[in-house]
């Protein structure tokens, strides 16, 4: 595996991390360091995030490390996706509409 490789694999690695506290534990300074160090991918971060990491309890580890597999293995077997609602831009010809909405709060 090259360089480039690595360093792919280690900041998905990361970014699925993140993304397993985020959804366990919560947005917080964990999630915080961790997301940096997947950004960055400097030793520093990486020290932090793991530092950040340990100060978990044992129970939201278990929480998150399961959650973080389940994760990777979808992205094992289906690879990445994206948000399909993304591509759905509104109809313009319908904005006056929205904008008058009296559910919408406008």
């Amino acid at each position: 595996m090259s360089a480039v490789d690595s360093k792919h694999v280690e900041r998905k690695s990361l970014e699925i991390l993140a993304e397993a506290v985020d959804r366990t534990v919560g947005t917080g300074f964990v999630h915080a360091a961790i997301a940096k160090a997947a950004k960055t991918l400097a030793e520093k971060e990486f020290s932090a995030a793991d530092k950040a990491f340990r100060m978990l309890n044992p129970r939201e580890t278990r929480k998150v490390e399961k959650t973080a597999l389940e994760s990777a293995s979808i992205l094992a077997e289906h690879g990445e996706y994206t948000d399909p609602t993304d591509d759905m831009n509104p109809n313009p010809k319908f904005g006056d509409i929205r904008a008058r909405s009296v559910k919408l709060g406008s």
